[in-house]
């Protein structure tokens, strides 16, 4: 899942033009397709060419894109482009399972991903420069991994993935739309998850992001072939499509979808579940810690709207924090959300609710919930449970915690092999994942990055991993 309290986002271009098709399972002989699409008076088309082996990107190709673009931006959107992560961060990121058979799926999807080529004439947003372009370019420019066995990753791997520059340029210019990643990961199916995705970039305008539509109409086959479905009759479109759809309306994204018209010429009426534009994932991670279930709190979103859901929330916590104790969190909550009244809240909390603002409840939910740094005993005690949770948490979760943490620190210094040499010192047990985490963070923050980095390729060399033979 993804971490508490952090935004996710979409590069706008590849959402809207749906690069991945939305089917789970494509014809053996699905190598390429071309797509000429209508946006208002603008024509543009949509190129892709793929290597016969592998076949057009599809399925958990869209999750596994989507996850690229989120860990690029959590490792502060390098100028070269570079991701550098382990197969556990990348499913992780995707809302995957990290049991076996998933890496030899993502071994696929990234063969796919980095092998197929786009051309995109009249279709490539520039937005700082406000105009459409023409580009060329593979979703992923360049990889390199470790393995245990040539040319396929496994759990042991470190990867090194380079974005092509069209797609890092696009973000680190903004060019960006908020993406609910903890709801996309909600929906069962591959299908239903591109879908979303698809739909939640073509609501918004492209000249202007904030601006998101509440209906969305299209021809049918016209949207079959901007997703990618193969197939020239309406009917198995319409099949294809319509399990997401059911999907979608019972989340709640969707409020209906209607079919107008007959034959080839019939339309696609979309209208969006009412308000629904996703939460802040931080607010889901809040009622989750009171015990509401995410299904439940997009409907209490929905029908209370994101502020009076919020206010809720501080209310609830700060009731809590005076000591009263309920038989039942997640129901006391929502009786606290329907019944505002009815609870007296603590003198100070009802102090600091005066004024509703977006700035004040952030800073009512720091009397409820202090920061972790607000003074260096809070921030040594939050530091000593972190370290307790790691350690109730099997070796192989520990030492990808580590890894990750390391391979965001040390990504510029550290060579891919060597990331490989730690990762097996710390997979034989020849590491302490905790000490070593601990060890490299303290001496970070202290400013002793390199000596840091030269200690532990000493410390390494030291080890019978020095010569990794992967």
């Amino acid at each position: 899942m993804t971490e508490k309290g952090i935004k996710r986002f979409d590069e706008l271009n590849i959402a809207r033009l749906s690069l991945i098709s939305v089917q789970e399972r494509i014809p053996s002989d699905y190598r390429d397709w071309t797509v000429e699409l209508e946006d208002g008076d603008r024509r543009y088309r949509v190129t892709c060419q793929a290597l016969p082996e592998y076949g057009v990107p599809h399925g958990i190709d869209t999750d596994i894109s989507a996850a690229l673009v989120n860990l690029y931006i959590d490792q502060g959107s390098p100028t070269d482009g570079t991701v550098t992560c382990t197969p556990y961060q990348l499913l992780q990121m995707a809302g995957l399972d990290t049991s076996g058979r998933y890496y030899a799926s993502l071994d696929e999807s990234l063969k796919r991903l980095t092998t197929t080529t786009y051309f995109i004439a009249e279709g490539w947003r520039d937005h700082p420069k406000g105009r459409w372009t023409n580009v060329n370019f593979r979703y992923i420019d360049r990889i390199e991994f470790t393995s245990g066995q040539a040319e396929r990753l496994d759990a042991s791997s470190v990867l090194r993935i380079t974005l092509p520059q069209e797609i890092s340029r696009s973000v680190r210019a903004g060019y960006i739309k908020s993406l609910d990643l903890s709801f996309m990961q909600t929906l069962k199916r591959p299908p239903t998850r591109a879908l979303y995705r698809l739909l939640d970039a073509q609501r918004r305008d492209p000249e202007n992001p904030d601006a998101v539509a509440m209906a969305y109409q299209v021809g049918l086959m016209e949207w079959a072939e901007a997703c990618k479905i193969v197939t020239d009759r309406p009917s198995m479109a319409q099949r294809t499509l319509d399990s997401a759809h059911e999907e979608l309306i019972e989340k709640g994204f969707l409020k209906s979808v209607e079919y107008l018209g007959r034959g080839k010429k019939k339309l696609l009426q979309y209208t969006f579940g009412e308000a629904f534009i996703p939460p802040d994932p931080a607010l889901l991670q809040e009622l989750a810690e009171l015990g509401v279930t995410q299904t439940r709190a997009l409907q209490l979103v929905r029908e209370h709207g994101e502020h009076g859901v919020e206010d809720a929330v501080v209310r609830c916590k700060a009731i809590l924090a005076g000591g009263y104790k309920p038989r039942s969190k997640p129901a006391f909550y929502v009786d606290v959300l329907k019944n505002p009244g009815k609870y007296q809240l603590p003198e100070e909390a009802r102090a600091a609710q005066k004024a509703p603002s977006k700035a004040q409840v952030t800073k009512e939910r720091g009397a409820v919930q202090p920061s972790l740094f607000e003074t260096p005993s809070r921030a040594a005690e939050e530091e000593s449970r972190e370290e307790e949770r790691l350690r109730t948490l099997p070796r192989e979760t520990q030492v990808e915690e580590v890894m990750r943490t390391l391979t965001f620190l040390l990504r510029n210094d550290l060579k891919l092999i060597e990331l490989d040499t730690l990762r097996l010192a710390l997979d034989e047990g020849l590491e302490d994942p905790l000490e070593i985490k601990a060890w490299a963070i303290g001496g970070i923050a202290s400013g002793q990055k390199m000596t840091i980095v030269r200690d532990l390729r000493a410390r390494l060399s030291l080890k019978p991993l020095l010569e990794p033979t992967r």
